[in-house]
């Protein structure tokens, strides 16, 4: 008997309150413009990679959720994330690959957002090539 009645009252509720606000006001509430929504994602992230030696910075940006941004394989990228759940520091290496021995260190720095929670991620690799291969390529832009 409580739960029908709580549920009488909600329907009564959600009647009242849908004739007190304008329809047009309404319909423009529950459709997001196209714009808003394609500009919403649940991931958000700012990559930059920084070289030491010169301090010269690369930074590109990723959306997942819809994909989008200016990562040059955002889509691979979103798809190697998804699979470790955003986590960086559980991205597998490409296998069977390798790097020239030229030792010219590169900071990889992460902000943003993965799936509406805050990331935070710094790692220093022995060069570009380290970067992109212990990343499974989402480093390489």
């Amino acid at each position: 008997m409580r739960s029908r009645l709580g549920i009488l009252l909600a329907a009564g509720l959600a009647a009242t309150v849908g004739s007190v606000v304008p329809a047009a006001a309404a319909d423009q509430a529950a459709t997001p413009s196209a714009a808003s929504a394609a500009s919403f994602s649940l991931t958000s992230l700012t990559i930059t990679k920084t070289t030491l030696s010169d301090g010269v910075s690369k930074q590109v940006t990723l959306r997942c959720e819809p994909t989008g941004g200016t990562h040059p394989t955002a889509e691979d990228a979103c798809t190697k994330l998804i699979a470790v759940d955003g986590r960086f520091d559980k991205l597998p290496y490409v296998p069977n690959t390798g790097c020239p021995p030229v030792w010219r260190p590169v900071t990889v720095t992460v902000t943003g957002n993965w799936r509406l929670q805050p990331v935070s991620f710094t790692k220093t690799y022995g060069g570009d090539c380290d970067a992109s291969i212990l990343s499974n390529y989402v480093f390489r832009f």
